[in-house]
């Protein structure tokens, strides 16, 4: 049974997301720019790992059989 704390979402996106952020976004940008951009490359990465997992599992995409 999880805790409360492990049921919430992260308050903020993880650090090497945010780190991309501020590389990609010009220097001055607001923190919410760069919090949002973070938040969709975070997101972006767990939908390619996702993917990526899928195609072992599922035969009908050519994974595993």
């Amino acid at each position: 049974m999880p805790t409360p704390q492990e049921s919430r979402p992260p308050e903020e996106p993880p650090g090497w997301a945010i780190g991309q952020a501020s590389s990609d976004l010009p220097d001055g940008s607001e923190t919410s720019e760069v919090t949002a951009l973070a938040w969709d490359l975070a997101d972006e990465a767990a939908q390619r790992f996702n993917e990526r997992h899928d195609e072992y599992d599922d035969p009908d995409q050519g994974g595993e059989a």
